[in-house]
């Protein structure tokens, strides 16, 4: 059993404490009072600092701007534990003093942004949380200090009401400073800010038609192009400029029993942008016939084997009105795969186009069976007429 031994407190002004082996040695006045001034010692600094004013910093009102600003702002939140704190600068050798801001820093920051970021169609309104502003530094030498300005964004886009993030922005500003040049520190959060908003117009920059947070959904802007006038090798579909046996420039093909021969195609062209939160597809349509590879031969150019030509150029509108429609309906479209997917029924249409010219072909006899061209010239014409209707409907439905 383990037993302990000690000399009770009295007389002599002599305390008691315990030794690490167990028993209780004397601890003298003069040891009490070393040791409460080596306390005092420790904890002077401290006490020196909290009776120091501390250094206020005050934000020019100077706005920010950025090359190419891709974003707006909507809001700025603080949401750092102590909103009036931002950290200990050196005052002096082996001396520190708090920072504080005169105004609120996401008041400030809103001041500061909301000039070069006003709303626009073409911007991202964009929530900015602010979790961290701080400097902290240590002591250099000659007066100076080196320091660090850390500065921690959230940024953050509205969808459905509720905010989503998009990414998050840390920078560690190095600088170094005299004691008394404590204006450098308002320069220092300013160029850090400024970083932050070139970094996140950037970032949306890139990844504008990426994120699906940035994307509510696309839309299609359809653009026929069409000229009265023919351009070159190339008649291009317009319903005020019907087709002349001038367009026809090609020799007669050998070997070929038909009167006439027309080569009627179509293209697309498409380009897209960013628009209030949409991805805005521009698609110009080109219904176009060629001249060096249609043809007619002499002694054929009536007005009745010109119409059967006509209809075969009034199919290929047709099959253009129904690709825009296929576009719009298309339940697999989506921002992230739109090109292909244009692509891809762009390449059924096509195969529509020859199957419906051969069927034409076919029944009519090239023109030859004047009740089915008859028949065919009218189903041709209110079909294209109805298609036409139903491509703006949908569109209109789609805004």
């Amino acid at each position: 059993m383990r037993r302990f031994y000690g000399i009770a407190a009295g007389t002599g002004g002599v305390q008691r404490r315990r030794s690490l082996s167990g028993l209780y040695v004397p601890l003298t006045s003069s040891a009490i009072v070393k040791r409460v001034l080596s306390i005092l010692l420790l904890l002077l600094p401290h006490f020196l600092m909290a009776r120091q004013e501390p250094v206020w910093i005050s934000f020019k009102k100077e706005p920010v701007f950025v090359r190419n600003p891709t974003f707006s702002l909507l809001k700025i939140r603080d949401e750092r534990s102590f909103k009036a704190q931002l950290g200990t600068i050196i005052s002096g050798p082996k001396s520190s003093i708090a920072v504080r801001s005169n105004d609120e820093i996401a008041s400030t920051f809103d001041d500061l942004l909301s000039p070069g970021f006003s709303p626009d169609s073409t911007r991202v309104p964009i929530i900015i949380r602010i979790q961290e502003l701080i400097f902290f530094e240590k002591e250099k030498k000659a007066l100076q200090a080196d320091g660090t300005c850390r500065l921690e964004l959230a940024f953050d886009v509205m969808r459905d009401g509720k905010p989503v993030q998009l990414t998050t922005y840390t920078a560690r500003t190095i600088y170094t400073r005299s004691f008394g040049q404590t204006d450098r520190l308002e320069l220092v959060a300013r160029k850090a800010l400024e970083s932050a908003a070139q970094y996140l117009s950037n970032w949306i920059k890139i990844n504008r038609d990426k994120s699906p947070a940035l994307v509510k959904g696309l839309k299609f802007v359809y653009i026929d192009h069409s000229i009265q006038q023919a351009s070159g090798d190339t008649v291009f579909y317009h319903p005020l400029r019907p087709l002349s046996w001038d367009d026809f420039q090609a020799a007669p093909r050998i070997g070929s029993r038909n009167a006439a021969s027309i080569f009627p195609t179509f293209s697309y062209e498409g380009h897209s942008r960013w628009v209030n939160g949409f991805i805005e597809v521009q698609l110009t349509f080109k219904t176009f016939m060629v001249k060096s590879m249609s043809w007619v031969r002499p002694g054929h150019k009536d007005d009745y084997g010109l119409l059967h030509e006509q209809k075969h150029f009034d199919i290929v509108k047709l099959i253009v009105e129904r690709f825009k429609q296929r576009i719009i309906a298309d339940p697999d479209m989506d921002f992230e795969e739109y090109n292909s997917r244009v692509q891809f029924l762009y390449l059924e249409a096509y195969r529509d186009m020859n199957r419906w010219q051969e069927q034409y072909d076919g029944e009519t006899q090239h023109g030859i069976n004047r009740a089915e061209q008859e028949r065919w010239n009218r189903k041709i014409t209110q079909d294209l007429k109805n298609a036409e209707d139903l491509t703006a409907i949908m569109l209109s439905n789609r805004q």
